[in-house]
């Protein structure tokens, strides 16, 4: 059993091939042992649980590592004042347009955790870490800058996600790891021809004037329409060392580092239409036919992943008694935003020609991001609370953790309501860890854990000067936009060594 496991880790880890990252792990951790020490632990070597985190420090464990668990959560953020927009749909934005309510709703987070960490030899690990949603895989959303949206929650809790990991004990505690995140790419590509056609004015029956439903006919006739899906992704390198079998002076402390590379989701969407306007005959003139060919390239660039640095150390004492600290440089400003920008046009025909890219962008903005520290720091306490007759001792551990994340959003221009604001994030956890009660002669452990995280997002204001008149995405009666909410998770795990 213990083969066909390395097998299918093994399997797992070669054929992912259109995995995500982008997920609740960037804003809670991975692992109900992590999230409860505040979501760092770059340095610990918790098995399965360090796969996404820090695959170096998966090298050197002797038996097979499998966790399960679930985790839920919900964000709440401040309400939004209701707004000017053309809610009509004339064209137009004035007082006759209802207003728009805008208060920003997001998707709840809830997924099962799969991990496993296996071991070939005594110097080489692979381990494979899922985050699951049940409610959906992937979904690819833009978002209107002119309405007030919190840039790094939208459309980013509620996706899946599939780190794989390979460990390789080098030299006396050294640890070495490599990962790879693989996002998908996507082209879209859309080739049709629209038909529009007026009849003639007096084709209306009886003494009544034809109505224009009956007057003009459309159609769409798609000739094409493809989705590829390309591999893309992220690799992850890093390292962990335990100095305790360096030297005995260094007994119980740790460090840790990875770099992870640049990645995303970029959708690239190709619209060739041929429109053919024409009529039938009219009184005394003839068929009419003009065509017009539109070509519209947009590009989307959804599910960013930034390049990001993880230091650490960890401290344990005596086994009783565990410390961590960690930082974390985000490069936050390199990012590209999930808005959709049309980067080429054509429109040409019937002797028309508008010269290169005729159609503007409509979605133009200005944002100003900076590359962000965070540091965490995170500790648990163990101790024996009874001896079964079948469990063993039985541990417990009380965890804790404290985390700050400054928000990477500096500026932006008039023509946007892009919202954020600094993080701080307070967790705990409890856990029990007991033997195996079907192999008793065995040393290897249960564990059981729970952990909770609570996120408090500044508060503060997005103040806006109007330019003058209803105008659309401002609020209506001039106020600023509010800045300030929380995210909540909790959730169980059971983990043991197989």
């Amino acid at each position: 059993m213990s083969a066909l496991l390395r097998c299918t880790v093994l399997g797992a880890c070669l054929c992912a091939s259109t995995a995500a990252w982008a997920s609740p792990v960037e804003f809670y951790g991975f692992g109900a042992r992590r999230m409860g020490r505040g979501g760092g632990g770059t340095a610990i070597a918790d098995g399965a649980e360090s796969v996404e985190g820090n695959p170096a420090a998966i090298a050197g464990i002797e038996v097979p590592d499998l966790m399960v668990g679930y985790m839920m959560g919900d964000a709440r953020f401040a309400p939004v004042p209701e707004l000017w927009w053309d809610t009509n749909r004339d064209g137009l934005v004035n007082e006759a347009d209802a207003p728009l309510s805008a208060s920003p709703t997001y998707d709840r987070t809830h997924g099962a955790l799969l991990g496993a960490a296996v071991p070939f030899g005594p110097r080489v690990a692979v381990g494979i870490a899922l985050y699951l949603p049940p409610g959906r895989l992937l979904r690819l959303s833009t978002i209107d800058p002119q309405i007030p949206n919190y840039i790094f929650y939208a459309n980013r809790q509620q996706r899946y996600e599939l780190a794989l990991g390979l460990g390789v004990r080098a030299w006396r505690g050294l640890g070495l790891g490599v990962g790879y995140e693989m996002i998908p790419a996507t082209r879209f590509k859309l080739v049709g021809t629209i038909g529009l056609k007026l009849d003639d004015p007096e084709s209306g029956t009886g003494t009544e004037p034809a109505e224009v439903s009956e007057l003009v006919t459309t159609d769409l006739d798609v000739h094409a329409m493809s989705l590829d899906i390309i591999p893309n992704g992220a690799p992850t390198v890093g390292l962990h060392w335990d100095l305790g079998e360096l030297t005995p002076a260094l007994d119980g402390l740790a460090i840790g580092g990875t770099w992870r590379g640049e990645a995303g989701l970029p959708v690239d969407v190709d619209i060739d239409l041929q429109i053919n306007a024409g009529t039938e005959e009219i009184g005394d003139l003839g068929p009419v036919l003009l065509p017009f060919l539109l070509g519209v390239q947009l590009g989307v660039y959804d599910h960013y992943l930034p390049r990001q640095v993880n230091l650490g150390a960890a401290w344990t004492f005596r086994d009783r008694f565990l410390l961590s600290a960690d930082i974390r440089r985000t490069a936050w400003d390199r990012m590209q935003l999930n808005i959709a920008e049309v980067y080429g046009s054509e429109l040409a025909g019937a002797g028309i020609d508008l010269g290169e890219n005729p159609i503007a962008d409509g979605n133009p903005y200005t944002v100003v991001l900076v590359p962000t520290w965070s540091p965490r720091v995170g500790g648990e306490l163990r101790f024996d609370v009874a001896e079964g007759e079948k469990l063993g001792p039985i541990r417990a551990i009380v965890r804790g953790g404290f985390g700050y994340e400054p928000s990477p959003l500096a500026g932006q221009g008039a023509g946007t309501a892009l919202l954020d604001a600094d993080r701080l994030i307070f967790s705990g956890g409890l856990g029990l860890e007991h033997l195996d009660p079907i192999r008793r002669a065995s040393p290897r452990r249960v564990r059981w854990d729970g952990f909770f995280q609570i996120h408090r997002l500044a508060s503060g204001e997005l103040a806006r000067v109007n330019p003058g008149g209803p105008t659309a995405g401002y609020t209506i009666d001039g106020s600023p936009v509010p800045i300030g909410g929380h995210l909540l998770t909790a959730g169980v795990q059971g983990s043991f060594d197989y």
